[in-house]
């Protein structure tokens, strides 16, 4: 160790989320509302076998980890499925989404700009058609393992 360093400190950085590859991205934005509703939401994301993604004002509050940042200050992604819910549809998220193959927009505002760029809409509270989607799946699954 060199004589002018008193001390050094190896930090192990956290590990990246596998946005960039994934198959399935359920994105959500500040409609999620506070940091237990993004662990829960983490949790029926992994229920459907997707990543978390998130917009800038969830990292933002801390309710998510920076680097599961979605847009244009953050990752950009091309899955076949990316499920939106309470996303307001920003053009600055929007640019990390848009060559996504099919997207499915989830809020509570008939006139959010998400709509625009969706190919479903849904206008209702995205934890109860979340909630009902990870039934359906789940139920799939059992009827699969019969």
């Amino acid at each position: 160790m060199p004589s002018w360093l008193i001390e050094h400190q190896v930090s192990i950085p956290e590990e990246q989320p596998l946005l960039n590859r994934a198959e399935r991205v359920l994105a959500i934005g500040q409609g999620a509302g506070n940091s237990q509703n993004v662990q829960r939401l983490n949790e029926i994301a992994q229920v459907l076998g997707a990543q978390l993604g998130v917009s800038r004002p969830v990292a933002m509050n801390a309710w998510s980890s920076m680097s599961t940042m979605l847009g244009m200050s953050g990752a950009l992604v091309a899955p076949e499925v990316c499920i939106t819910a309470g996303v307001s549809g920003a053009a600055a998220f929007s640019v990390g989404i848009r060559h996504s193959k099919f997207i499915v927009a989830i809020n509570t505002d008939p006139d959010a700009a998400i709509f625009s760029q969706a190919d479903v809409g849904i206008v209702d509270d995205m934890n109860t058609v979340l909630e009902a989607l990870v039934a359906c799946v789940q139920q799939s699954n059992i009827r699969g393992m019969v």
